[in-house]
């Protein structure tokens, strides 16, 4: 199947190391198209878009549906701040949470058959080592990040 024909799958923090890895490895079933704070010259094309600014997630969303069209397989959402201090910073709550308002809000617009939201364990207790951590793990974050 030629590229035009491919499903679509939108990935947010495309650019990340976890987002060019998706998209690498789906790019051969898929047509990919991320969106980050940066535009790309990678394999794929990424728009530009700031998840703490309405304007910005709207604009990147304008971009893609006149370059794209408005049918997308799947979202793959993994825009997230993060940073190693372990301290608070209000970008975890305009990045991480508002940001994803701002992206659910501006996909209402489009026909999405699947959205997939990656969060981090972390926001589990912890447990003994060799021991498994899965949704029956007690919630129970310790520092900035996983809150």
């Amino acid at each position: 199947m030629d590229s035009e024909h491919k499903p679509i799958v939108l990935i947010t923090g495309a650019t990340g190391n976890l987002g060019r890895s998706l998209g690498g490895t789906l790019g051969r079933d898929y047509r990919i198209v991320g969106l980050d704070l940066k535009e790309s010259g990678g394999d794929f094309p990424v728009f530009e878009a700031d998840f703490t600014s309405d304007s910005s997630i709207e604009l990147a969303l304008r971009k893609f549906r006149d370059a794209f069209g408005s049918n997308i397989a799947s979202v793959i959402h993994l825009v997230a701040y993060f940073d190693f201090t372990g301290k608070e910073n209000p970008l975890y709550q305009s990045v991480s949470v508002e940001g994803t308002r701002r992206l659910l809000r501006g996909l209402q617009d489009f026909e999405v058959k699947q959205f997939v939201y990656s969060s981090t364990m972390l926001v589990h207790a912890p447990c003994a080592p060799g021991e498994r951590i899965d949704e029956q793990q007690p919630i129970d974050p310790r520092w900035a990040y996983p809150k």
